[in-house]
């Protein structure tokens, strides 16, 4: 029963992580006047590489977040300028494990002063990337947008796809908010 119970929750978890959808945030500072904006740089600053998960952090994956950045704010209308921009886009990955213990049930209802102990747990990774955009005039950020999601290796499958598919999300949510 024990097994069939760690197989059952070995199943969830997987398709959990397989169809759960990112999560998507964005703050916008008040009172900003997008209209001012037209052209943007790339920050100099660059976060470094997590050694920890280089499966999704590397140099290969860094240059797709990047292109899908600029695919992004030339479709928003901005226009990449090596000197003097309006803005400075950056961008940060952030990678998390986490393990989640389980506890038996099995005497629950026999024995409650006995303490559970850890029978099995649960493991998955949790991706985050923001973006950020800042008026370089002002040396301010005036937007923001995050990403969040339960990933695992088979989003490296179509990479490029779902590394646009997410910043396009982000994008999204700016342009909402420009326009509201």
């Amino acid at each position: 029963m024990k097994s069939q119970y760690s197989i059952l929750i070995f199943v969830s978890l997987a398709l959990f992580s397989a169809c759960s959808s990112s999560k998507i945030i964005s703050d916008i500072g008040q009172g900003i006047d997008f209209t001012q904006y037209k052209t943007y740089t790339w920050s100099t600053v660059e976060d470094p590489i997590n050694r920890n998960f280089p499966q999704y952090d590397n140099s290969l994956n860094r240059e797709r977040w990047k292109n899908s950045i600029d695919v992004a704010m030339q479709n928003q209308g901005y226009i990449l300028a090596e000197d003097e921009a309006d803005l400075e886009v950056d961008f940060h990955l952030q990678f998390e494990h986490n393990v989640v213990p389980s506890r038996s049930h099995e005497d629950d209802w026999e024995n409650t002063s006995v303490d559970l102990k850890p029978s099995y747990s649960y493991q998955y990774d949790r991706g985050i990337v923001t973006i950020h955009l800042v008026d370089l005039k002002k040396n301010q950020i005036i937007w923001q947008g995050l990403a969040t999601k339960v990933i695992d290796l088979r989003v490296l499958e179509e990479a490029e796809a779902n590394i646009q598919k997410v910043v396009d999300k982000i994008f999204k949510k700016l342009a909402l908010q420009i326009t509201s």
